[in-house]
Formats: C-alpha cells, sequence, structure tokens
C-alpha cells in the first residue's frame, strides 16, 4: 500500500516545485491506483493516515499471513516533480512485491525538486528548505512508533535515493537535537542510501553524516564507478568524491553498523539496457538500483535483516588479506 507526504505548496491546484512556508507539511492517502497521469491519493489528514496505515499493518498480518510487515520510507532524488514521486514509490512497491510476495508499505516523502535537468544546484537548496518539514515528519513517526512500541509487530526501512539521502543526512541532523542519541528502539531498522549524492567522507564516524547511522540499526551504502550523474555532481560540487560513484574513503574509520556495497557489475549502462520506468522511459545507470533485479535480490535481503555475511549474490573485499566486514560487490 502507498502513502505520501508532500511539503510542495499547491499551486493552481496541482502540488508545485516550492515547498509549503512554516516547515508545514501534508499527510496523503487513500491511492486510487488509476492509469499514470490520473493517479492521485484521494484523503488527507494525519489522524486519518496513520488509522489506514496500523490498519494495512493489521490486514497483512491477519489476512496474508506476514506476520512481520514492513514500513518503509522513501526520499526521492533531485528532478523530480509530484507526478515523478508518485511513479518512483510505485515502482518501488511493485518491485518489492515481486519478491515478498504482497504489496509493501511504502511511504514517500515528496519534497519540491523542480523536474528540470538543469536545477540541480536550485533542488539542492530546496532539499535544504525541506529539512523542517521533513523533521517534523520524522519527530511524528518516531512518536507514533514509541506510542504503539508494545503492540507493534513491524519493522521499518528507509530508502534515500541521490540528492534524497541529503535531506536524509539533515534530518537525522536536526533530529538529534530534539532527541538526542537514541537508545533502545532505532527509529529505521535498516537504512538503505542509493546512489548517495553526499561527499565520500560524510557516512564516516566523524562525518556530516553520522547522524544516519546513529539513528538505524544498520546502514548499507550502494555505489557504482559508472554513475555519471554523480560524476556530474562531483564537478558541481567542486570535485570532492562522491559517496554514490566512489564509496566511503576510508573504511576503517566507518562506523560498525554502516556497510559498503560496490553495485558496478549492475550499475553500468550495459547491465542496464532495456529496463523501463512506470513512464516506459529507460531507466539510467544513476536510477539503476531500484530497478536492476540482482541489485534489488540485495537490497530485499538487507531489508530482511538478513546478516551482511549471509546475504548471498556479494562477496567480501579484502584488505590485506583479510576479508572486510563492511565492504562487500555484488557478483
Amino acid at each position: 500500500m502507498l502513502f505520501m507526504v508532500t511539503n510542495r505548496r499547491v499551486v493552481k491546484g496541482k502540488y508545485g516545485d516550492e515547498e509549503k512556508p512554516n516547515n508545514r507539511f501534508q499527510y496523503l492517502y487513500g491511492y486510487n491506483r488509476k492509469q499514470r497521469g490520473k493517479d492521485a491519493f484521494v484523503k488527507s489528514g494525519e489522524r486519518g493516515f496513520q488509522i489506514a496505515l496500523l490498519a494495512e499493518l493489521e490486514r497483512l498480518k491477519a489476512e496474508e499471513g506476514v506476520n512481520t510487515p514492513k514500513v518503509g520510507i522513501y526520499l526521492h532524488g533531485y528532478n523530480n516533480n509530484y507526478q515523478d514521486s508518485i511513479d518512483e514509490i510505485y515502482d518501488l512497491e511493485q518491485n518489492l512485491r515481486l519478491v515478498y510476495g504482497h504489496n509493501p508499505v511504502v511511504v514517500g516523502f515528496s519534497w519540491p525538486s523542480s523536474g528540470k535537468v538543469v536545477s540541480y544546484l536550485s533542488d539542492r537548496e530546496e532539499a535544504r528548505d525541506s529539512v523542517g518539514a521533513f523533521t517534523r515528519f520524522l519527530l511524528d513517526i518516531n512518536k507514533l512508533a514509541t506510542q504503539n512500541e508494545q503492540d507493534c509487530f513491524s519493522t521499518t526501512f528507509c530508502i534515500a535515493h541521490s540528492m534524497g539521502n541529503y535531506l536524509l543526512r539533515k534530518g537525522m541532523e536536526y533530529l538529534s537535537d530534539y532527541l538526542g542519541t537514541p537508545t533502545g528502539r532505532m527509529l529505521f531498522d535498516e537504512t538503505v542510501m542509493m546512489a548517495p549524492d553526499l561527499a565520500s567522507k560524510d557516512i564516516e564516524i566523524d562525518g556530516k553524516g553520522s547522524y544516519i547511522a546513529d539513528f538505524s540499526r544498520r546502514v548499507h551504502v550502494y555505489y557504482s564507478k559508472y554513475d555519471r550523474a554523480l560524476k556530474a555532481s562531483s564537478a558541481k560540487r567542486f570535485g570532492g568524491n562522491r559517496l554514490g560513484r566512489h564509496g566511503p574513503d576510508d573504511f576503517d574509520n566507518l562506523p560498525g553498523n554502516v556497510v559498503a556495497v560496490d553495485a558496478r557489475k549492475y550499475a553500468n549502462s550495459d547491465s542496464i539496457e532495456g529496463r523501463k520506468d512506470r513512464e516506459g522511459n529507460q531507466v539510467s545507470v544513476h536510477s539503476s538500483h531500484r530497478y536492476h533485479p540482482e541489485i534489488l535480490a540485495d537490497v530485499i535481503q538487507v531489508l530482511s535483516s538478513i546478516d551482511r555475511d549471509q546475504i548471498t549474490g556479494r562477496e567480501a573485499y579484502f584488505d590485506n588479506g583479510v576479508s572486510m566486514n563492511n565492504h562487500y560487490k555484488l557478483t
């Protein structure tokens, strides 16, 4: 089942490319599953959203025998208009369903990127301006999970793609200002960073993204040296290595719950050729992590919380003849 949260401002009856004032956002639910362009979330409101979400978890357990359903938050990257943000969670739901056998619960957070390739730098400003709304949403989710902690039988995950990881990084930093360093239950069981448009050093212990590891039981970073979109991003960011293209800079300085996965074998132009998105467009290497079955097979095992060294279809890199437990490549 799909849900949406957005801080996009409504312009002429449609969600546009500017954020709502004062860090406001809207809860949307009741996805009508009509054809692309006519599909929409027909209901809104926090209380109705929560009731529908909890009801779907109960239904999955009672009717489909899913003892531990999963609730996932998805953060899209730059160059996404509102329809694009619906398309991405729609495709993600369908791709995960092929393995789970049921529609997972996915909550998209649609922040107002422009939907234009030429607007990279303005989109980064929009992501920064959306941090307040996203942090308020995370506080709501944390409150809902805390209230239902005794009865809750679900697990949570977060998937962020591209510049969505910048929003995730800043949101977790701001969240720590409110909650401090978490103890006991983490906000997310699994966090998946797909082609993250962050500096390679950000995910390290003393990096700007260390809060992501603080609020997650485990973090997986998927990267590929063939990601030309991040090569362009590197140029725009004054030549610094990007995490989604180069991986972390220093594997000896990663938090113990952070794992990097080299996806280059499948995240390349030849391997992704012929794979189409919902709109029928060729999937880019930058987006391949959400579409290539071999990459998704690894992601799904991650979301199932299988031990890192027990996940099939990958092998560890070696450092001076010693197998690394935080750096793998897809095989």
